[in-house]
């Protein structure tokens, strides 16, 4: 069992966005501790609906005694967002940076509004940056 700690900090200027996401992911029972996996993103939007970028996803290893760099993960991959009806996709292909990192990889995140068509909802939600999961199996991050 897992928990993150997953604070989003971004600023856009025009067409342009750029996101920090500073994770914390901390673990209980056997496979506790805390883990510091911070991920980035810069894209920009060409239409309203979309958009193309690049995101870099890290696991650094526990907060406490980070791992070598050669077992650290360092991803980067060339993402693209639309909107495909009431979903929006996010897919991308990325590249592992490092020796503990997967070579190749490719991810597609599909998400919609629960709320569509509530009064109250704003016209202009924040996108969020989602790791996405790269392996199949025990392991939780790429």
């Amino acid at each position: 069992m897992e928990f993150g700690d997953r604070p989003i900090v971004g600023w856009r200027k025009g067409d342009y966005e750029f996101i920090i996401n500073p994770i914390v992911d901390v673990g209980f029972g056997q496979n506790g501790g805390a883990e510091f996996v911070p991920a980035a993103r810069f894209a920009r939007n060409l239409g309203k609906n979309f958009a193309v970028g690049l995101e870099y996803y890290t696991d650094l290893g526990p907060l406490q005694n980070w791992l070598p760099f050669n077992e650290q993960q360092h991803n980067i991959y060339a993402v693209v967002d639309f909107k495909v009806g009431r979903f929006d996709v996010n897919a991308g292909v990325g590249y592992g940076l490092t020796p503990g990192s997967d070579r190749l990889m490719a991810k597609m995140i599909i998400g919609t509004d629960l709320t569509e068509g509530a009064s109250d909802k704003s016209s202009e939600e924040s996108k969020t940056l989602r790791r996405p999961e790269s392996r199949m199996g025990s392991l939780s991050r790429p």
